[in-house]
């Protein structure tokens, strides 16, 4: 077995459903529509995962490791925040905004709740800790405890370990504390107008479609936020800082990955100016 070919299979589909989610405002004007759209795209992405797991497994248990610690993860998580803010949203009380802001606040408890019930493996995940990966991501491991295997271990035990949904849990939480953090504050009038805003004195006079492939880098290295932090918010970002409109990033991306030659065009200017600056420094 092919341990590339396996693990690019999973990488790939998560790509895509990357892709997908960047479009999710495309979808519909409304936000159940919207998030109806990304449980769609995360549950048929799981599927895919299974499938291949199913009919190739994996080469060795350093491959097992990784996929159900890191690219499970990558989808589940997304899963289970979607289907968290699709029961939010549907369940908005239809009345003033301090009912609002009371509502969003009782939800926040929750997931601080839960965080602060799972705090050892909320460190050992904030920590990359490994020492315990044996048994929390392989699903041959015997020493799990019987009132530990939770109602995903017993239906799909081939698909699932004794961790991998608490990992995404907790990393789906932290997505969703901030979720509504966004919202309380939009909701205190806490988002100022962009009219109102001091523009950036720095412009960006380079291509877009640097930027666009700069901003991509850094997303999947996963170095902000602790790698909780999607696309849009890093291109959001840039945008503000640089005084820019980066519309379409998704579409952008796709041509960047159609490159026969120099894919990662801008990032190897980037070393290779840096490198030649540090050279001449030597000097």
């Amino acid at each position: 077995m092919n341990q590339h070919s396996v693990m690019e299979k999973h990488n790939q589909i998560i790509s895509d459903l990357s892709l997908k989610l960047e479009r999710i405002e495309d979808s519909s004007d409304k936000i159940l529509e919207q998030v109806e759209f990304a449980i769609a795209h995360c549950k048929n992405a799981l599927e895919q995962m299974r499938e291949i797991v199913f009919q190739e497994g994996f080469p060795d248990q350093e491959c097992e490791i990784y996929f159900f610690k890191k690219l499970k993860t990558e989808v589940y998580r997304r899963l289970l925040f979607y289907l968290e803010v699709f029961d939010i949203q549907s369940n908005l009380p239809i009345v003033d905004r301090q009912s609002h802001i009371r509502y969003y606040k009782k939800k926040r408890r929750k997931y601080f709740d839960f965080m602060k019930e799972h705090q050892a493996e909320v460190q050992y995940l904030q920590c990359d800790y490994s020492h315990f990966d044996k048994n929390y991501f392989t699903r041959t491991c015997s020493e799990i405890p019987l009132p530990k295997r939770n109602e995903y271990y017993l239906t799909d035990e081939k698909f699932h370990t004794w961790h991998d949904h608490t990992f995404s849990a907790i990393i789906a939480n932290q997505m969703l504390i901030e979720y509504i953090q966004k919202e309380i504050r939009k909701l205190d009038g806490y988002k100022i107008d962009t009219q109102l805003q001091i523009k950036s004195k720095s412009k960006w006079t380079g291509k877009k479609i640097y930027l666009i492939e700069l901003a991509y880098g850094i997303h999947h290295t996963a170095m902000v936020n602790g790698g909780n932090s999607e696309i849009k918010d890093i291109i959001e970002g840039f945008e503000q800082m640089f005084d820019i409109e980066l519309k379409e990033h998704s579409r952008s991306f796709i041509e960047i990955k159609r490159r026969k030659i120099e894919r990662t065009k801008f990032l190897d200017i980037l070393k290779s100016k840096l490198e030649n600056k540090m050279n001449e420094s030597d000097l």
